[in-house]
């Protein structure tokens, strides 16, 4: 038989970047001490909105990336360089394009006790969101804390069989399942929906989060 010229186009697929901080242990330090100062300060430090998509979570105002601790301004500049280089990458902009894309972002903390845990849900009005692991905590199970991502193809598995069972990157179907490391900062779409499931450890697990969205600074010709 003769073979076929056949090609493969990775249509919609969904790009997720992962990235690890160097040297990451002694700012994941003096963030969870400040983090938890904030906690303990309560209402002060809180974002004022009540999701119901959250139990045994302190979500804190939406403005952290503003604040002038050294700790905070260290993370940010991480964060900041990776993300405009992924946006960059990902898009294909020249340094000219890129240097005229401004990045804004709403960020915040979370601190999440034993037992805590946040359904599933997105983040509209952006277009990158992220999440950096300050401290995974201590769960024993597996399952403790871990993000789920749903699959936003919404029938992609309505039927299953051998010749779909084993699909590679970046043609899985399903739910994919995140375990925290220190250091670690993942990014991806903000329409993707995902869940954080049940923390069952003792020590707080503690993460950053933020969405971000893109304007011309000037308006291309």
């Amino acid at each position: 038989m003769t073979a076929l010229n056949a090609t493969v186009t990775p249509m919609w697929a969904v790009p997720l970047m992962h990235c690890q901080l160097p040297a990451h242990e002694s700012l994941n330090a003096e963030l969870a001490r400040l983090f938890l100062a904030m906690e303990a300060e309560g209402d002060r430090h809180r974002d004022r909105e009540r999701r119901d998509t959250q139990v045994g979570i302190f979500e804190s105002h939406f403005a952290l990336h503003r604040r002038s601790d050294p700790c905070i301004t260290q993370l940010f500049g991480h964060i900041g360089q990776a993300l405009y280089g992924f946006v960059q990458g990902i898009n294909q902009y020249s340094d000219v394009e890129m240097a005229n894309i401004h990045l804004d972002m709403h960020s915040w903390f979370h601190v999440t006790r034993r037992g805590g845990f946040q359904s599933v849900h997105n983040h509209p009005n952006a277009s990158w969101s992220a999440i950096y692991c300050v401290d995974p905590g201590d769960g024993a199970e597996p399952s403790s804390g871990i993000v789920r991502f749903h699959d936003p193809k919404n029938d992609s598995l309505m039927y299953r069989d051998p010749g779909n069972a084993r699909l590679q990157p970046p043609y899985l179907l399903g739910a994919w399942q995140l375990t925290h490391r220190p250091g670690q900062l993942i990014v991806f779409p903000s329409y993707v929906l995902h869940e954080v499931f049940p923390y069952t450890g003792q020590r707080p697990r503690i993460v950053v989060a933020l969405n971000a969205w893109a304007q011309w600074r000037t308006l291309p010709a």
